[in-house]
């Protein structure tokens, strides 16, 4: 068995709440567009490509996966809303990810703050505060192991990006 990654993605910047009567219903904005280009750009040119993304339904989230997929050249069936995942808690999103039986080694998930920044903070051997910006995110990777026996301290290493990081220190 092969090494298995994770890729926490929140989504772009969006409408303010005020300006939308559902938070689930809040648009990207402008800058949350170019944000997710440039991060979808970023996730191809480091090869990073998911298997499988799985998205939360709310509109934000989903507009930033369609275009990670967009970019990556992924088929409809890579990507999965899951009705869980909108404002989901670390606990959640970790479920979601380990208790499928997914014969994949990599998967992305788009979501939403506070619970991808918590999840990110707990990942790898010296887990650390990680604070996801708009369109940021963190992968994580192990070695050899199958999604149901992972936990997030055990990932190999963590790495971290925004789109407002211009250095590419990628590991």
């Amino acid at each position: 068995m092969g090494p298995r990654r994770l890729t926490l993605l929140r989504h772009g910047k969006a409408q303010s709440g005020d300006s939308c009567s559902e938070d689930f219903e809040r648009v990207l904005t402008r800058r949350g567009t170019l944000e997710a280009r440039e991060m979808a750009t970023r996730i191809a040119r480091r090869n990073l490509i998911p298997d499988l993304i799985l998205v939360s339904p709310a509109e934000r989230a989903w507009a930033t996966a369609s275009i990670v997929a967009g970019v990556c050249e992924l088929d409809a069936g890579q990507v999965q809303g899951a009705r869980e995942l909108y404002l989901a808690t670390p606990e959640t999103i970790w479920r979601i990810v380990t208790q499928r039986d997914l014969p994949i080694a990599h998967i992305l998930v788009c979501g939403h703050n506070p619970g991808l920044s918590e999840l990110a903070s707990r990942l790898g051997p010296h887990p650390e505060l990680r604070e996801l910006r708009t369109a940021g995110l963190a992968t994580a990777v192990w070695h050899a192991a199958a999604w149901l026996d992972l936990e997030p301290e055990t990932a190999n290493r963590c790495n971290l990006d925004d789109p407002e990081n211009l250095t590419d220190l990628w590991v």
